[in-house]
């Protein structure tokens, strides 16, 4: 009979060492979102450039986000061309379970000799994106459209704008 004790002993603590074990490896739960979105980082890499044109007649010059440039009207004439690119990352791991958002302007004013408006951002990645592992970045690029009177005055127009990342 003493033998069947020792036996029922051994198996229990067995079972219970196991439990302890299984429950000790659970993983953290992930950061929340609050957390995750004071974590969150952008640096500008690029900024967005129209370039050079002439702007005898009124329209429209258009740099997508691989910083392809194309007009309807103007006349493109050289200068340094871009989409504003940006490299978002997060500090703080676990953070890869929240998308990131992307907002970006319904229009901007340039200012120059006279004013201009840009228009019609948009962003690559089009859709919300997942972050990786803290420090990791990934690109973002911000094109737009920038709508130009005939006969706009020649020089340099400049407007900052706001991009908002947030979880």
């Amino acid at each position: 009979m003493q033998t069947q004790s020792t036996n029922n002993a051994v198996i229990t603590t067995l079972l219970f060492t196991a439990l302890l074990f299984s429950h000790g490896t659970r993983a953290a739960p992930p950061p929340s979102k609050a957390a995750c979105n004071a974590a969150l980082q952008a640096a500008l890499v690029t900024n967005l450039d129209f370039g050079d044109y002439e702007g005898a007649v009124a329209g429209t010059i258009t740099v997508d986000t691989a910083g392809t440039r194309t007009a309807a009207g103007p006349t493109l004439a050289g200068g340094t061309v871009s989409a504003a690119a940006y490299d978002v990352w997060t500090t703080l791991a676990g953070c890869d379970k929240w998308n990131v958002t992307v907002t970006l302007p319904a229009s901007v004013s340039l200012t120059g000799p006279v004013t201009m408006t840009a228009d019609t951002f948009t962003k690559n990645p089009v859709n919300k994106f997942k972050l990786t592992a803290p420090g990791v970045t990934t690109r973002v690029t911000v094109g737009a459209t920038l709508n130009s009177a005939a006969g706009q005055s020649a020089g340099s127009y400049l407007g900052p704008f706001n991009v908002d990342f947030s979880h």
